[in-house]
Formats: structure tokens, sequence, C-alpha cells
């Protein structure tokens, strides 16, 4: 190290979480040849003659302050595959009471709701809360304790009336009982549920499961102190969507959908030009019409510069306008997978001058059954070579003289069609070739 020493303390004083390999990597660009070995004992005899920094045990009143959080992105196995979750965690440093909820998204409706969410479960409210300076919460920081709240956030302080304790820029550790939940509890989740090999169907499917994780792990003498805590805690207002959600106006564009952000949501061709209140929740954004038929279209939330559009509600338009298919932003919706997009190019082949119109008509049979039901029926007409693909379709999946209404797959009961019935459609080999 010799001719070094300076440049390794310069560069400790900057970051004193480089490690050996680090500091022998920018060494040895101004020319150090030494191992790395030797810079992993220099490091060692820096660390160890410094002075240790001093904890002081913090004492707090029953029913005083909870310290609330976000985990940093948790990989978590749904159904549906692998998803990054955002864990909130709360935690009452008197009694050490603790409580976790799962969102999808580190937001101010996150937030808000995690923090209502356990002072529902803990049964009452504490004077203040202590937080980190959270974008969606904190506008600007000011000297000491001074902040600057967002509009929702300092509308939200209001209704519930805690205090607000934010903590210094960098000083996490100012909450620290919440900092060492999340650490201890972040880890044992992940390791329970790679051991387990759970898949969650949704979030209210693993927030279901995080109480029961809560409850398994509180530990018996917080049980004591939390009993004595709840009798120090204030009333919870209700839940109120104009305080937890983000909450506007706007009117449906000619284009059928509500912008929200960066996102588009769809609703079906009757609300377009319609006024309508959007409440975004964690979970789903809420369109309802204001007037007329006050109709209500929920979609899960989508990220930023994500789109929610479903089926149902443009494909009524698309049968009218087939041409519009082809340059159409949104077109990928229109092959949820493999199957569609090979009945789409069979029909190009087939019936090159209607095809966009047979596809969506197609498609559009949705309005009555359910995609996986048209997925068989679609690869059953191309096996027959039908010569009227959307005539058989319907036919085979709701059977003949069947006339459309505006009601919509979802509000409907899954059909099963009894696709036996149409074995005439599928050539005589095929059939023999299936029984043996």
């Amino acid at each position: 190290m010799l001719g070094y020493e300076e440049e390794f303390q310069r560069l400790l004083s900057i970051n004193n979480q480089l490690t050996a390999f680090d500091l022998c990597t920018h060494l040895k660009l101004l020319g150090y040849t030494g191992s790395q070995r030797t810079v992993d004992r220099r490091l060692q005899e820096y660390r160890a003659s410094k002075s240790k920094e001093r904890f002081f045990a913090q004492e707090y009143e029953p029913g005083e302050q909870a310290q609330f959080d976000f985990k940093e992105s948790f990989a978590i196995e749904f159904t549906c595959g692998s998803k990054e979750v955002n864990f909130h965690f709360g935690t009452l440093p008197y009694s050490n009471r603790f409580q976790i909820k799962a969102f999808p998204f580190k937001n101010f409706e996150s937030f808000m709701d995690g923090v209502h969410s356990f002072y529902e479960v803990i049964g009452g409210m504490t004077k203040n809360i202590r937080f980190d300076n959270l974008s969606p919460c904190v506008k600007k920081i000011r000297s000491g304790s001074e902040r600057i709240y967002t509009e929702a956030f300092d509308r939200a302080a209001r209704y519930y009336g805690f205090g607000l304790l934010p903590c210094s820029p960098g000083k996490g550790n100012e909450k620290g009982d919440c900092e060492r939940d999340i650490r201890t509890h972040a880890r044992r989740i992940g390791a329970e549920l790679s051991i387990s090999g759970h898949k969650f169907e949704g979030f209210e499917d693993l927030n279901e499961w995080l109480l029961g994780y809560c409850r398994r792990h509180q530990a018996e003498k917080s049980k004591e102190l939390f009993q004595n805590e709840q009798t120090f805690l204030r009333p919870l207002p209700r839940r109120d969507e104009s305080i937890l959600c983000r909450v506007s106006t706007s009117d449906v564009t000619l284009y059928g959908t509500v912008r929200i952000g960066t996102s588009s949501y769809s609703v079906p061709d009757a609300m377009i030009g319609r006024p309508c209140r959007i409440i975004q929740t964690p979970f789903e954004v809420v369109i309802r019409e204001i007037s007329g038929l006050k109709r209500e279209i929920i979609h899960e939330r989508a990220a930023d510069c994500e789109n929610r559009i479903l089926l149902e509600h443009v494909l009524p338009s698309l049968v009218r306008k087939p041409g519009a298919m082809v340059r159409w932003a949104h077109r990928g919706i229109l092959f949820p997978d493999e199957r569609f997009r090979r009945y789409f190019d069979w029909l190009c082949q087939r019936f090159p001058g209607t095809s966009e119109r047979e596809f969506l008509r197609s498609i559009n049979l949705i309005q009555h059954t359910s995609l996986e039901d048209i997925a068989t029926g679609i690869e059953l007409i191309m096996e027959s070579e039908s010569s009227s693909p959307f005539t058989d379709l319907k036919n085979l999946l709701i059977g003949p003289g069947h006339r459309p209404n505006d009601q919509s797959a979802q509000n409907q009961q899954r059909l099963s069609p009894k696709l036996s019935m149409y074995d005439s459609l599928i050539p005589q080999p095929l059939i023999e070739e299936s029984a043996s």
C-alpha cells in the first residue's frame, strides 16, 4: 500500500461502505500492483481503528407513535407468474406490534392505505406517525423537521389528525424499530415462501397470508404490551375514498379511453364523451359515469406508460371499422395468445378481402363467452377448413339464431359448449386418428 495510503483514505472518506474489491480496482487504475488481500487487511485495520457508533435505547409512551416505511420491491410468485411487490410496514415502537401489507406500487394511495389498514388491525390510532421523506407525501424538505407536504398528504394528515414526525434526510435510523422489522421479516417471508413454494392468486390472497404471518410472529411480550397500548389509542375515522385515493373528473375521449398520467383505460362506446369520476386506489382504477346510467368500469391499476384496454370495450367499434385494426395503437391485445395469431394468418390466406372483419367478428363473441372457448372454437374451425368461419364459430359456441346484446362476458356465466356435437365439422381422418 506504500504510496497509495492517501488515496485509500480519500476514497473511504467519500464512501465508507466501499469493499476491498472496489478499492483495489480503483487503485490499480492508478498503478497499484499489490494484491486485493493486502487491501483487505488494510481495510480491516482502518475500520478497527475508527471509534464505534454508540446506540441509545429509546423509550416510548403507549399510543404515542407509529412508524411506517416501504420495503424495496420484493419478488413474489403468483399463479400468473412472478411479480415485484412492495411491502408496507407499520410498527408500534412501544409494544413492538407490527403489520405488513403488500402493494403493486409505492405511491400516495398505497402509503395511506397501508397506514389506515394498520390502524384498522390494531383497533385505533396513535398520536403521531414517523415516516421517511417519501416523494408522494413530501414536496420539499426544509431545515429541521419543517416540510412542505403534497396537497393530498396534507389533506390526509388533517383528516386523521395525527402529528407528523418526518425523519431527517438519510436518517432512517430515526424510525429504527420499523427498519429492524423490515429487515427481519422481509428475510423471514422470503425464506418461508421459498421453502413452501406457495403461489398467490392475487394481492387479496397475498395480504390474507400476510395477516396470518403477522399473527404467528407477534412476540409474547409484544402481545402483553399491546393489550396495554390499545387503551391509549384514539378512534380511527372511517375510510374516505376522497382522502385515501386520488379522485378526479374527466370526459371520456373520442378514443373511448380515460387518460391518467401516462396510462390509458378503456370504457364501452356508450360512455364516449361522457363526464366521469375517476378514483385511483392502490390496486384499481374505478371510472364512474357522473350522470345518466352512471355506469362503472373497474380496471386493474397499470404501471406508468402501461395501458388497460379491454377487448369487450373496443371490439364493437372495430367490427364496424375493421380497417382501423391494421394501424391501431393497441392492436396487440387482439392476439392474446398464438392461437389467435394463427387464426388471423389463416383468414388472410383464405379470405384476403374480408380477413380483418371475419377475425374481429369472431373475437367479438367475447361479449357472450370466454376467450378460452373462442380459442378452442377457432382451432376447430381451422381444422375443418370452414368456408364460413364466423357463422360456424358462432353456431358452435352460442348456437344458431342468437342475437347479440350489450351484456359483457364478465357479467355472464361462463359457457361450456359440448364440442362433441360438432364433430361433423372435422374431417373424418382426423376423428379416426384421435380415436386410435
